[in-house]
């Protein structure tokens, strides 16, 4: 049994009783019932609509001359022969124990929908076989899941759970357009109204029976029992347990008009006809009521929401939503004078309606009675319709009316004076018969008893009144006054008006109802900003749709027991105060409510009346069911906009991270209500939204899990579909990669690091090797610069300068002789010298061999200003080889004297040295060959440079050339970079 059925069970015992309280209203007319209807405007294939079929996913399909439609509550699909029919002219649609979705066509080719493709004749042998020369027209499945098809002529066709095909004929009796389904006893009966038939082995022999069906199409089996029903003219048979019973004679039903019939789920009959309508039999002893009048009807369907769907002929499809069964609505129809009802209010037995025209229709006992208040054809609705317990009468207002109308002394005005407009907007009346009034002047408070004359220009000293244009008056159990006006709410008692409003901010906004609680709380509607309650004059509780209320504009209040009713300005909301938080519920159209432009309520013994511009709604809160929350069904899953299976786990590449969801929640009654909500991961939130696709774009890989879950008007959250799939990162970013990837930088690493420390090894032992050659050279360099010959020369020239008693000169080469053998000294133990020790020292070399040479050798040191001598170093020992080897292998030789120049210049990030002479040339030297202790010193140093080149980014160079014109040229160029500082 459906969902559906058990909350029904749940809510039949006051379904009865509502009935009951309605039918006071009318007893020949029906109430209103608020159809939808769907049209080739909304999508429909066809205006003539032939039947309606409900899958076992849920959605709709309807058959139509031009085609199938799938509904799924807000779109149509349409499938033709294009998608694969085998006509577009479908009778009927059905659906088999396997899924298969079968379409009976006019063409007698039979085709069926499975797995989102379409089979039929051209590419099915077994449809081949079924083709038959007339048009089917009814299917059924046996308990052996035989497939059975009738149709027009006298054949039925068979299709066994094999696959096998047979056609069925009868001889005597046809079985042309006969209605044949399976007894609750496993037999196969064929009727039509001529007869009945039964299945025996192969053939089809005559059922006696006097109880023939009106029609093959006023038949209908009972799915939880298994019994037909059908109209016959007897009124409406059961056949079960193989025993024909007359369950009703069924008033109202025309012989030739009934084509369609339903048993609901609530066991209520309708009746489908061709051109008067439906009827609805509520009760089977009761007359029918019509609805759809003049229309001709092909088919009645129930879906499993409860929803009843009505086919027709050339109007389309008509709907009535599950809850709408559950609310009356009168109108015009049902005999009101006006479906403008501005007031209500219910005096026992009588229901009385205040009518936008200032007029009132009273209900009672069956019977409408107009009551005309209104002579004039001025505008006067009226405004509210008070009861007064105590005096037994009903107050009528409207804008220029006060009436209390007594069914003693009758109707009373009360408002006399001199003003022609009161613009009255509310009354309330004390436990001690006082009388207070809202009018667009202000607030007057009188004695009920005694005519009140208002004269707004110049009121009587003795009235109480109080001015400022008024909203609403309320009178409380303790007998104050509460009053709204345009600065706020206060209250008279004792003489006395407390302004709540200047300490309660918020009562200063627009209050359009006040209404007193069991508890005496005070319940205050406002125009804008929900409902305020009060508790000893301090605002304990706002109640605003953040709460549930349905619109924050509120225009009247009616209060039962613990449960205020707020009119708003979209629906209807009732406020629970017997629970903690205050619940609310709303009810507006998408709840069966004929508007939601209501004007008043009245609730009384569980019954809820409701004044609108449209008519009146009455129906039981009770009966509001809880909606089964609806199911998710994957319309298609997109990878980079191709679809795949999602009934599978689905296995991604680091490329397929695109994917698109299409997905419906089916709910027929609240289409555009459906909330859904989805997640991506077990442990995330969820999101919410009201759209049908979800894209998911660049997707990390990993695994993932996607939910997506829906929910209705009135229901809770439904089980979730899922989607599981994953994607794969790419191969370098998988774990064995990265592991192998790590083994591999490893192992390079382990032999890069080893190579580096080898290399440095090498790097230092070669450093090692080549500073202790370095300083072999600077000791062999040292030796070269103090060669014996030289010293041998120079202590010649010391004893010459005595012998000759030349003392002065004697002392200055002496002095000079032993100073350079310091400088000796201190150079070997530095690598690097400055410029100005350099220079130092071989102008100190080059003075005491000019004392030897006098006139023969003269020599000039330039040093350009720029270069800083202190901080600017160079290798030592290397110029006085140069300077050496120019005098001994340039100078000497000469026959003339000579000159030794030598030149110290910065350029750019260099330091350019140049020795040079006018002696005989390198060149020349060499072909004299006058020895080789003076080109040792040369090789050495070039040696050193060569060494310490090893070790620098910046070249030192050297460059040794004769000069064309005689002489020799020697060109250093030294980096400052790595030397300076």
């Amino acid at each position: 049994m459906s969902h559906f059925s058990h909350l029904l069970k749940y809510v039949s015992r006051y379904l009865a009783a509502f009935i009951l309280v309605l039918a006071s209203f009318a007893t020949s007319r029906a109430e209103t019932l608020n159809f939808r209807n769907y049209s080739v405007k909304e999508g429909l294939a066809n205006s003539t609509v032939y039947s309606i079929f409900q899958d076992s996913k849920g959605f709709m399909w309807f058959a139509t001359e031009s085609g199938v439609n799938r509904f799924d509550g807000q779109k149509f699909e349409l499938f033709t022969m294009d998608n694969g029919l085998s006509d577009n002219e479908v009778l009927q649609i059905k659906e088999d124990s396997s899924g298969r979705i079968w379409f009976l066509t006019l063409n007698g080719k039979l085709s069926y929908y499975f797995n989102n493709h379409f089979y039929n004749p051209d590419n099915n042998p077994v449809l081949k076989k079924s083709i038959c020369p007339s048009s089917f027209f009814s299917f059924y499945e046996d308990s052996k899941h035989n497939l059975w098809f009738t149709t027009n002529q006298n054949r039925v066709l068979r299709i066994d759970a094999q696959d096998n095909v047979k056609f069925y004929t009868s001889t005597g009796n046809s079985l042309a357009g006969c209605y044949l389904s399976q007894t609750d006893e496993g037999r196969i009966v064929a009727m039509r109204k001529e007869y009945a038939l039964i299945l025996q082995g192969e053939r089809f022999s005559l059922l006696p029976t006097e109880h023939l069906p009106l029609s093959s199409k006023s038949i209908t089996q009972v799915p939880t029992d298994k019994s037909l029903l059908f109209l016959s003219g007897k009124g409406l048979v059961q056949y079960r347990h193989s025993q024909f019973r007359i369950l009703s004679s069924l008033k109202g039903i025309n012989n030739n008009v009934a084509w369609s019939l339903l048993s609901d789920s609530q066991n209520q009959l309708w009746v489908g006809t061709m051109g008067k309508g439906i009827l609805l039999y509520r009760s089977l002893s009761f007359a029918p009521e019509n609805h759809l009048r003049d229309l001709s009807i092909t088919h009645v369907f129930q879906d499993t929401q409860g929803n009843i769907w009505i086919a027709t002929i050339g109007n389309g499809v008509y709907m009535l939503p599950f809850y709408s069964r559950y609310v009356a609505h009168f109108t015009t129809q049902d005999g009101m004078s006006s479906n403008a009802v501005t007031s209500i209010v219910k005096v026992r037995d009588q229901l009385i309606l205040g009518l936008r025209s200032g007029n009132l229709d009273i209900v009672s006992q069956g019977k409408v009675i107009h009551k005309t208040l209104n002579n004039t054809n001025q505008y006067n609705p009226v405004k509210r319709l008070y009861y007064d317990k105590n005096r037994n009468s009903v107050w009528y207002t409207s804008d220029n009316s006060l009436i209390e109308m007594h069914p003693q002394y009758g109707n009373i005005n009360l408002l006399k004076g001199k003003d022609k407009a009161y613009a009255l907007k509310s009354i309330s009346i004390s436990k001690k018969g006082e009388l207070a009034v809202a009018l667009a002047s202000g607030v007057f408070v009188a004695d009920k008893s005694s005519s009140l004359t208002f004269n707004t220009l110049n009121n009587e000293k003795t009235q109480v009144y109080f001015p400022d244009r008024a909203f609403t008056v309320y009178y409380d159990s303790a007998g104050r006054l509460w009053f709204s006006n345009i600065q706020g709410l206060q209250y008279y008692a004792q003489g006395k008006v407390t302004k709540l409003y200047q300490s309660i901010p918020a009562l200063k906004q627009r209050i359009t109802d006040l209404a007193e609680l069991p508890d005496g709380r005070l319940v205050c509607t406002t125009y804008g900003f929900g409902v305020y309650v009060l508790k000893n004059n301090q605002l304990t509780n706002t109640i605003t749709t953040a709460n549930g209320l349905a619109s924050n504009i509120c225009k009247r209040i009616f209060v039962e027991n613990n449960k205020a009713w707020i009119v708003t300005g979209k629906g209807i909301s009732v406020i629970n105060f017997n629970r903690q938080p205050n619940e609310v519920d709303s009810y507006s159209t998408e709840n069966g409510l004929i508007s939601n432009e209501i004007n008043d309520v009245f609730a009384n013994q569980d019954t809820v009346y409701i004044a609108t511009n449209n008519g009146i709604s009455a129906f039981r809160p009770a009966l509001r069911i809880p909606g089964k929350p609806p199911v998710v069904y994957l319309k298609n899953v997109l990878v980079d906009k191709r679809p795949v299976k999602a009934d599978a786990y689905l296995h991604l590449s680091y490329t397929q991270n695109n994917i698109t969801v299409n997905y419906i929640a089916l709910d027929y009654s609240h289409p555009s209500h459906i909330l859904y909500g989805y997640k991506l991961n077990h442990d995330s939130r969820w999101f919410e939204t009201q759209g049908n696709t979800l894209e998911f774009g660049s997707l990390e890989p990993g695994k993932y899990l996607l939910e997506i879950r829906a929910k209705g008007l009135d229901t809770k959250w439904g089980a979730p579909v899922k989607i599981q799939f994953t994607v794969y990162p790419p191969f370098w970013k998988t774990w064995w990669f990265i592991l192998l990837s790590g083994l591999v930088f490893a192992t390079l690493l382990f032999f890069l690091i080893r190579y580096y420390f080898r290399t440095k090894q090498t790097e230092e032992k070669e450093k090692l090797i080549t500073k202790t050659r370095i300083i072999s050279l600077e000791q062999q360099a040292l030796q070269a610069m103090m060669n014996p010959h030289f010293i041998f020369n120079v202590m010649n020239s010391i004893q010459y300068f005595i012998n000759t008693k030349e003392n002065t000169m004697a002392n200055q080469v002496l002095t000079g002789f032993a100073r350079l053998i310091r400088k000796n000294l201190d150079i070997c133990n530095k690598s690097y010298i400055s410029v100005e020790e350099e220079v130092s020292y071989l102008a100190l070399y080059l003075s005491l061999e000019k004392m030897r040479f006098g006139e023969k050798m003269n020599y000039s040191i330039d040093v350009d200003k720029e270069i800083d001598n202190q901080q600017m170093y160079i290798p030592s020992m290397l110029l006085q080889p140069y300077v050496e080897n120019a005098i001994w292998h340039g100078i000497m030789p000469k026959d003339s004297p000579g000159t030794i120049k030598i030149s110290i210049r910065k350029r750019n990030d260099e330091l350019n040295i140049e020795i040079a002479d006018d002696g005989v040339g390198i060149e020349n030297s060499k072909k004299l060959k006058t020895g080789d202790h003076i080109s040792r010193g040369m090789r050495l140093t070039e040696q050193r440079v060569l060494l310490l080149n090893k070790f620098k980014r910046e070249q030192i160079k050297i460059d040794v050339s004769q000069v064309p014109s005689g002489g020799t040229k020697v060109q250093i160029c030294i980096p400052l970079k790595p030397f300076t500082n």
